[in-house]
């Protein structure tokens, strides 16, 4: 259409040797100014990309591939150690029902600092350097909680690019930058602004001291096709400090069914909407779902407890006595994961918050929460109760939930 009208410009009005010299001085001066203009707003911006303002579009290279449409906003006056932690409490008062359970989660509310956040980082870094007093000297949990595999190496920088100045951006008042690093105004610790050339094993190593989030990165394995649920995508890398109840090593580097199926009902009920799910999920999209439990101790990593598969398989739950509980030694424990896909390498993350408070203090909420929590023990089916060894606790808990003192 533009063509046509430029031809007919041409023909029928009368040509003005002047009018078009001018045009096309101008136009020229124009290209000129606009591409000696940009090339200095792009250095300059490329200098101070990582200022405090809102993220809008994808900049490669820049914000370490943030997806299009997503907006951060600084928190300006955020103080770390002064706000209220969220409170985590999925449960219901009714039947438990088995499914995804996911909801859709706002970008700016993805990664969190509360005031957990000096007790978590340096709990997970004690965990993955096989120095935590909770643990004999002897037990590698080093092994058990940090993973890489070599197909996973451009997905863990990638996702270290993300996350750093996801931070940096979020929380100016926690992190700062210059031109090669990003400094934790809480540790006072300072880091590479980008990961290439660095080893993705340290980089993981430099989030645990970061981030109070595990998280797992997902990728599928053509070599394995041809196995058994080998189409589906497979724990590649990641740190999985805070386990409930399993040794994550033994899960490493195997698809999302082995790594769900003891859950009781995983395979009926779950498989195939899982996989559809995270076959198309998208860059730009955060989901979010949570799961609870309680557990007779403090402990944040645990693979010889909390679960029911980690007893005999001829042993037979009974509820323990009232009198022998030491309430004061039991927590509850919740995790918030959120899932999404890095936009360059296509990896799937989760990354896993969690949650470990005395259950005095979810008692001491109020009447609302503790008959949620009282309705939400009571609804386990039989299997789940069993899986999560409330078949021992839950008796006792709910009498100490449904006393005033």
């Amino acid at each position: 259409m533009n063509s046509t009208t430029t031809e007919y410009n041409v023909l029928t009005l009368p040509i003005d040797t002047t009018k078009i010299i001018a045009l096309v001085l101008t136009s020229i001066i124009s290209i000129f100014f606009f591409t000696n203009y940009w090339g200095k707003y792009n250095k300059s911006y490329n200098k101070n990309s990582l200022k405090n303002e809102p993220i809008e579009k994808s900049k490669s290279g820049l914000y370490g591939n943030i997806p299009e449409k997503l907006e951060l906003i600084p928190q300006t006056d955020f103080k770390w150690d002064q706000i209220d932690p969220l409170k985590s409490y999925p449960f219901k008062n009714g039947i438990y029902k088995l499914n995804m359970g996911i909801k859709n989660l706002n970008y700016q509310d993805w990664l969190l600092i509360e005031p957990t956040y000096l007790n978590r980082i340096e709990n997970k870094f004690k965990i993955i350097n096989n120095c935590h007093p909770d643990y004999p000297i002897d037990k590698d949990t080093r092994s058990s909680t940090l993973f890489i595999t070599d197909e996973a190496y451009e997905a863990v920088i990638e996702f270290y690019n993300i996350v750093m100045n996801y931070m940096l951006v979020k929380y100016p008042t926690c992190f700062s930058s210059n031109e090669t690093e990003i400094t934790n105004l809480i540790t006072n610790e300072s880091y590479p602004r980008f990961g290439k050339g660095i080893n993705p094993l340290k980089l993981q190593e430099y989030l645990v001291e970061n981030i109070e989030e595990d998280f797992i990165i997902l990728l599928k394995d053509p070599t394995k096709i041809h196995e058994k649920n080998g189409e589906e995508y497979f724990f590649k890398a990641g740190v999985f400090a805070f386990a409930a109840g399993f040794d994550p090593l033994e899960r490493f580097n195997k698809p999302l069914t082995f790594i769900h199926e003891r859950i009781p009902g995983y395979v009926e009920k779950l498989k195939l909407s899982m996989n559809k799910f995270f076959n198309r999920i998208s860059s730009n999209q955060f989901v979010t779902r949570s799961n609870w439990s309680i557990q007779s101790h403090n402990k944040f990593y645990v693979d010889d407890n909390n679960k029911g598969h980690n007893l005999p398989e001829d042993h037979i739950q009974k509820p323990i006595p009232y009198n022998e509980m030491k309430f004061n030694e039991y927590y509850y424990r919740s995790e918030r994961q959120v899932l999404t896909k890095l936009p360059k390498t296509e990896a799937i993350v989760f990354t896993i918050r969690t949650y470990l408070i005395p259950l005095s203090e979810v008692k001491a909420e109020g009447k609302e929460v503790r008959e949620r929590l009282i309705g939400g023990i009571k609804g386990f089916p039989e299997d789940i109760a069993r899986y999560k060894r409330a078949s021992e606790w839950g008796p006792s808990i709910i009498q100490y939930l449904e006393e005033d003192n």
